[in-house]
Order: structure tokens, then C-alpha cells, then sequence
């Protein structure tokens, strides 16, 4: 008796789990209403699957007016404004940045630079000034002289002529030795320039004398400022004592 009762314990038992088991399907795995085909699988598993040939899938509520139109109709016109309602469009200028950084020029060399600079002068001069200039000659003097020697009396004609056929200009340079004997600084200097001085004077009242318009004629004295040769020698000292014509046009 006692094993019957413990026989159909466990028949309700399992009856009950199988109901509870059948409940639970039913909240997990709600019936699907659709057409579509549905597989259960491996572990009680629903797997829907992709509706089946000659089914469309269902528009949504909001597109569903859309339906059923006719081809080649647009779905929403376009709306059409009046004339007078029409508004120009305002006039805009074009936006100009101030951030933008300035193109770099290219650098140029000291060289191109200089050489760009004596074409700039060349150019100048073939403009508004004289073409040619060249040194005619150079008149040398003795120790503390500015006598032109007559020796030059022939170069000096060479050289008036010359001016007279190319109405040219005249600049006569003065110069002097560094030499003295021996004076202060200011007495050396004092009489460096005023001999240099004398020289380019005589030399310029000759070219006068020889037929060149005064107008012509520019005279400048520059001492010992620009010896020509080193005067360590009597020669070198014999060569700075001189005066020098240019000529230019």
C-alpha cells in the first residue's frame, strides 16, 4: 500500500512539472500571427524564417497612403510661388580672408642682387646720362710741385680735341704723395689737399687754354687719399704725385 502511494506521488509530480513546463512555453514562445513560415528548432527554438515567394513584406502606417498611385505621378508636388511673393536675393561681395598668410618672395643672392643693380644703372645712364667715360690720360709733377710739365703739351691737345669732337664732359682729379717732411698732422693734410688741388687746376686752365668750354670742365682734389701705388720706394711716391683727366659723353 505504501509503495502505491509512493508510485502515484510521483506520477502527479511529473504531471505537474509537465504542466508547469507547458505554461512556461506559452509565455516565452507567444504564437505568431503572421503567415510567415515558422521552424522550431534544436531546444524548443522558434526560428522565423523570410516570408515565402509571391508575399510582400507589410508598409508602415506612415507610407501607406503611398500605395497604389499611379506610375509617372510625383508623390509630392512642388508648391509654386506667386510672382509678387518672390524676394531678389540679397547682393553678396566676395568674402576677402585676413588670416591668409603673404606669398614669400624668392630669395635672391647677393650676387643676382648686385648684378641686377649695375643693369638698373646701365639702364639709367643710357637714359639721362653719359654712355661712355673713360680715363684720357694722367700728368705727373715733381716733389711739392703742381707745374705741368711742358711735356704734356701735346696730350693736352689730344684731349681738347677729343672733347670738342664728342662734346664731352671734362673731370680733372688732383693728387698728392702721403709724403711731407715731417710736419703735425693738420699742416700734412692742409698741404697734401692744396697741392692736389693746384695740380687738377693747372692741368684744367691748360685744356682752357687748348679750346675746352670752361662749362666743360669739373676739377676735384683728393689728396693722398687714393695713392695708385704703395710708396715704401721714391718711385712709388713719384707715381702718387699726379693728376688724371676722364672724359665722358
Amino acid at each position: 500500500m505504501l509503495l502505491l502511494i509512493r508510485k502515484l506521488s510521483v506520477v502527479f509530480a511529473l504531471c505537474g512539472g509537465v504542466l508547469l513546463l507547458n505554461a512556461c512555453a506559452g509565455v516565452m514562445f507567444p504564437d505568431i500571427e503572421d503567415d510567415d513560415e515558422v521552424v522550431v528548432g534544436e531546444g524548443g527554438r522558434v526560428v522565423k524564417t523570410l516570408p515565402g515567394e509571391g508575399k510582400t513584406l507589410n508598409a508602415d502606417k506612415e507610407h501607406a497612403s503611398y500605395e497604389g498611385e499611379d506610375e509617372g505621378k510625383s508623390v509630392v508636388e512642388e508648391d509654386v510661388i506667386p510672382e509678387e511673393d518672390k524676394v531678389e536675393p540679397a547682393k553678396v561681395k566676395p568674402v576677402v580672408r585676413s588670416d591668409e598668410e603673404p606669398v614669400a618672395e624668392p630669395k635672391v643672392s647677393e650676387e643676382a642682387a648686385e648684378a641686377k643693380a649695375v643693369e638698373a644703372l646701365i639702364s639709367s645712364e643710357e637714359a639721362t646720362g653719359p654712355s661712355i667715360s673713360y680715363r684720357a690720360d694722367t700728368f705727373y709733377f715733381e716733389n711739392g710741385s703742381s707745374v705741368l710739365g711742358s711735356e704734356y703739351k701735346d696730350n693736352i691737345a689730344r684731349i681738347a680735341r677729343e672733347v670738342k669732337a664728342n662734346d664731352a664732359n671734362v673731370v680733372v682729379y688732383g693728387y698728392a704723395s702721403s709724403r711731407t717732411r715731417n710736419p703735425d698732422a693738420a699742416t700734412h693734410k692742409l698741404a697734401n689737399f692744396k697741392v692736389s688741388s693746384e695740380r687738377a687746376q693747372n692741368v684744367a686752365a691748360a685744356l682752357k687754354k687748348a679750346g675746352v668750354p670752361a662749362s666743360k670742365i669739373v676739377v676735384e682734389a683728393l689728396s693722398d687719399t687714393a695713392p695708385a701705388y704703395q710708396e715704401v720706394m721714391p718711385e712709388g711716391e713719384r707715381l702718387n704725385r699726379r693728376a688724371e683727366v676722364y672724359i665722358s659723353y
